[in-house]
């Protein structure tokens, strides 16, 4: 494991130089059964390494999962955060879910979500399990899949 977290670093620290990115730092730590690699850099720079919709975080999560599992048997899943954006993200997820689900009660009709990552979608599935009065589910493909949130009916309810 400790092998694992400094190749990751290594890896992580090549990649931001070869960006351009002098001055940053990079945590590396094993929280259950994935590698989380903490970015942290200038305020000024962190929207290089995010990108848009964090577009080239994930892009930088790619490829240092690709570079580090190479030969690998067994594959390792990494998570790239800079600055904490995925973390900010995640809880600003579980707002727009909550949000949208007391629109769909309130007015008796679905709510689309506009466009979100499989892995933004898996997140607002797993806020709105928990709830009784909601339904979510996810139609479309590719680009144009969308997860929409629905009140339950009195038959999925008794369910």
């Amino acid at each position: 494991m400790e092998k694992m977290n400094k190749n990751i670093k290594k890896v992580l620290e090549k990649l931001l130089t070869l960006m351009g990115i002098t001055d940053f730092t990079v945590e590396v730590e094993k929280k259950e059964e994935e590698f989380v690699a903490a970015i942290t850099v200038p305020q000024e720079e962190s929207g290089i390494l995010i990108g848009y919709h964090g577009e080239t975080q994930s892009a930088l999560q790619y490829l240092t999962g690709q570079i580090v599992n190479k030969g690998q048997e067994k594959w390792e899943r990494i998570i790239v955060n800079v600055n904490g954006y995925r973390d900010q993200r995640e809880a600003q997820l579980k707002q727009m879910a909550n949000n949208a689900a007391d629109r769909a009660l309130a007015s008796g009709n679905e709510i689309e979500m506009p466009f979100l990552t499989p892995s933004e979608r898996r997140i607002i599935h797993m806020e709105l399990s928990a709830r009784s009065d909601i339904t979510s589910f996810s139609e479309g493909e590719g680009r144009d899949r969308r997860l929409v949130i629905a009140p339950k009916t009195a038959d999925q309810t008794q369910a």
